[in-house]
């Protein structure tokens, strides 16, 4: 019985080996084919945008009607918001434009319609032309004076001999007029002073990320931003930013990276961005990288291509592509040191496996681009090579 033991232990035993020496005798001569890819070299990072915004400060506080939205584009000098005072009576507003409109729907192909308005005009001509001689101490006010004065008369005289339609137009007229004036003295209308996007977007980044700080941004300051951002809807605070004219053309991305990472990125070097839940790809110039604090480093780059949410967004994630290499593809285990020289086992035919010389391009810790030394009878696309070429090294 024990000598049966002992022989069953010993098959086993030798059952053990020979399936261990198969495994590695196979692991030792797998091969695989060089072909032609690419490899991609690229990171993910978290991305703080740069604006070059212009911000606009609230004249007092009140309300606001915005009369061009977040988003829209443009030129300088575009009338953008009317910013109303806190004890602002909204229905002389609603007056205003019902006034307005009632005018518009007036029939204007009545009997002295058409007088009255060369009176109008001329009347307004000669009060600017009396507010100019006061201003300048002309003797010539007292005249003008008279002048008005007698437009007036001759405007009402033709009032009271004419249609009852055309006292109505003029009535709606006067309240028009009064309206404006009320509107005018409690509101201010905000133009544009430079050509942008306009947003009404803001959280509390503005201070910090801009083109005057982004070479001194710290990696622990931009984690700790809260990032909430909030658009101005209607009440406004006197002195506080309500909105702001953002630079179409030119923004950043400012990246938090890691040692590995900031050497991956040279100043001067082209890089694409894809932006989490964006579709496009965006080129960008890399003019900037800086220590940011014991371990991390900030990269700045200058983007090339418009992202249609930057001028709301703060902080995003993205992928940054490098450079895309294409060549000889292998696997980066085929690769060994031999004599000083880096190279791959090729196996021809189950000869003994020669030693190719070769040049890595680009590696992705997995695949490497390699170029042969020899260009006539070195490595070339199709070859056979060792996938794990330190088992070669002893033959």
């Amino acid at each position: 019985m024990k000598k049966l033991a002992k022989i069953v232990v010993i098959l086993l035993v030798i059952v053990y080996i020979s399936k261990v020496g198969i495994t590695t005798f196979a692991n030792k001569n797998k091969t695989t084919v060089v072909t032609y890819g690419s490899i991609l070299i690229a990171f993910n990072a978290q991305g703080y945008v740069i604006k070059n915004e212009m911000l606009i400060n609230a004249p007092f506080d009140g309300k606001i009607k915005k009369l061009v939205q977040s988003g829209e584009k443009i030129p300088k000098g575009t009338p953008i918001v009317q910013v109303y005072s806190a004890d602002f009576d909204e229905e002389k507003l609603h007056q205003l434009e019902e006034i307005d409109r009632e005018l518009k729907n007036q029939d204007t192909n009545i009997p002295f319609y058409s007088d009255i308005q060369k009176l109008d005009n001329m009347i307004k001509t000669e009060e600017q032309n009396y507010q100019n001689a006061i201003q300048q101490n002309s003797p010539d006010a007292d005249k003008i004076q008279k002048r008005i004065e007698d437009l007036k008369a001759k405007k009402e005289e033709i009032l009271s001999k004419g249609p009852i339609i055309l006292q109505r137009i003029e009535n709606l007229k006067e309240q028009k007029e009064y309206l404006e004036k009320y509107v005018e003295k409690n509101a201010i209308t905000i133009n544009s002073p430079e050509s942008g996007i306009v947003s009404y977007y803001f959280d509390g980044s503005e201070s910090i990320l801009n083109e005057r700080n982004m070479f001194n941004l710290n990696p622990t300051q931009l984690e700790n931003l809260n990032f909430q951002s909030k658009e101005i809807s209607t009440e406004v605070k006197g002195d506080y930013p309500f909105v702001k004219i953002v630079d179409n053309l030119e923004w950043y991305l400012a990246l938090v990276l890691n040692e590995k990472q900031q050497d991956l990125l040279k100043e001067g070097s082209n890089v694409k961005i894809l932006i989490d839940n964006y579709s496009g790809e965006l080129r960008g110039k890399v003019i900037k990288t800086y220590k940011g604090d014991d371990k991390l480093y900030i990269g700045i780059i200058e983007k090339i291509d418009e992202y249609p949410n930057f001028y709301k967004t703060s902080k995003i994630n993205v992928k940054v592509k490098v450079k895309e290499f294409n060549g000889l593809k292998i696997p980066l285990s085929s690769i060994v040191q031999k004599e000083g020289k880096e190279g791959v086992f090729v196996i021809k035919n189950g000869k003994v496996p020669t030693f190719k010389e070769v040049v890595i391009k680009a590696t992705d810790g997995k695949y490497a681009i390699v170029e042969s030394v020899d260009k006539t009878s070195g490595l070339k696309i199709y070859d056979e090579i060792a996938v794990n070429g330190e088992d070669y090294l002893s033959k």
